[in-house]
């Protein structure tokens, strides 16, 4: 599945009036298809140009490493 997004922004602005803050919505059926529900607790990886949600389990040994 994919779907163009657009980064919002979030957050009080700063001194600038800038935002340093975003946030993307993520619509339930696109949890649904990734194995996560709204409430999760999730890992998130920013890296090489992509950011990365990956669900947390209860033994943190199953984190993906590898992409």
């Amino acid at each position: 599945m994919v779907r163009k997004k657009t980064l919002s922004p979030s957050g009080a602005k700063d001194e600038e009036g800038e935002y340093s803050n975003a946030h993307v919505n993520l619509h339930e059926d696109e949890l649904e298809v990734a194995g996560l529900s709204i409430g999760d607790e999730v890992f998130v990886r920013v890296r090489d140009g992509k950011i990365i949600i990956q669900k947390k389990h209860d033994d943190s040994s199953e984190l993906e490493h590898n992409f």
